[in-house]
């Protein structure tokens, strides 16, 4: 089971990292007219979804409902919005193309990585 933690743990990192530069690439290229085929795109996707995945694992193994308000509710709700946002992002993104797919890309994951930071259990330490 503490490997299943130390991964859902470590993963948080890459997520976020890889959040981060889709943001800042997003915005970059969004004033060019290319569309947005960037393959590491996918692997941010991959990533985020093995890390909510190792989540949702960890939150029925661990009866995650019964360990209080912000666990029980706020941390699952908040992660699953954000791995919404930005598949559906991700998704019309690639749709429009051009310079407004990248520009869709880069409002969907900032919004993802808004909810991803505000739903991280902060107090429980970084680490």
């Amino acid at each position: 089971m503490d490997i299943l933690v130390e991964a859902h743990s470590g993963i948080r990192w890459l997520v976020l990292i890889g959040l981060i530069a889709t943001v800042v690439t997003a915005f970059v290229r969004s004033s060019r007219d290319e569309g947005p085929d960037a393959g590491w795109l996918q692997w941010v996707a991959i990533l985020f979804d093995i890390q909510v995945a190792l989540g949702i694992i960890l939150y029925f193994v661990n009866q995650g409902w019964t360990q209080g308000g912000f666990i029980a509710y706020f941390h699952p709700i908040g992660m699953l919005a954000a791995i919404a946002v930005f598949h559906i992002g991700l998704g019309r993104g690639r749709k429009t193309g051009g310079g407004q797919g990248w520009r869709t890309i880069g409002l969907m994951s900032l919004l993802s990585l808004i909810l991803v930071f505000a739903a991280i259990p902060w107090q429980r330490g970084i680490m």
